[in-house]
């Protein structure tokens, strides 16, 4: 349990990632007290952060921002029982994923609306394999793929090479085993690119 949480350093410049760490603490430590206008400055923070992943979870923007909601709903509602100690990033990720399945569930069979792949982030250059859906029609096309997978092959892909986490990363955050996610990530690729292969 000692290493939980310490992969999130990757996701910040190594300057800047201590002052980073003591904002967000001294906003929660302020949220956590009663200041609104602090929790506003974390979900103007991370509001697109927390968007963007429900989007590529879900694949549907109403649902994507029905998730987005509930998740600053949960967290303004938990805020306290959050371990200062820890990172704060790798907390809301995991809520993210938890509150994208809960509304999958919900709505798994409502039809999908097209995504907008312009508003999406991109992985970082070289560590996306799906790299080769370079236009919008591509990559529109990938992310009605990704619709069509099974819920935990979908969450694993769309961390580890979409989000750009290492599997160990996935691994905790969906309190699975690597070897499991190693699986369901091979599955979901392969089941992808069978798909890029029919329909080209």
């Amino acid at each position: 349990m000692e290493q939980a949480g310490a992969w999130w350093m990757a996701w910040r410049d190594a300057g800047g990632e201590a002052r980073a760490e003591a904002e967000i603490a001294l906003l929660i430590e302020r949220a956590v007290a009663g200041d609104h206008s602090a929790f506003e400055q974390i979900l103007v923070r991370y509001e697109r952060r927390v968007l963007t992943l429900a989007w590529r979870l879900l694949g549907k923007l109403e649902d994507a921002q029905d998730a987005s909601q509930e998740v600053f709903l949960r967290t303004f509602r938990f805020l306290h029982r959050f371990d200062r100690r820890r990172p704060f990033e790798p907390w809301l990720v995991r809520m993210t994923v938890n509150v994208c399945r809960d509304v999958g569930r919900k709505r798994m069979r409502d039809a999908g609306v097209a995504l907008n792949p312009e508003t999406l982030e991109s992985a970082p250059t070289g560590t996306d394999p799906h790299s080769e859906f370079t236009s919008a029609e591509d990559r529109r096309m990938l992310h009605g793929l990704l619709r069509e997978l099974p819920e935990k092959e979908r969450t694993a892909l769309v961390l580890r090479d979409l989000e750009g986490l290492s599997t160990a990363e996935v691994a905790e955050i969906l309190g699975s085993s690597e070897v499991t996610v190693r699986s369901q990530i091979s599955k979901a690729r392969l089941k992808i690119r069978k798909a890029v292969e029919r329909m080209k």
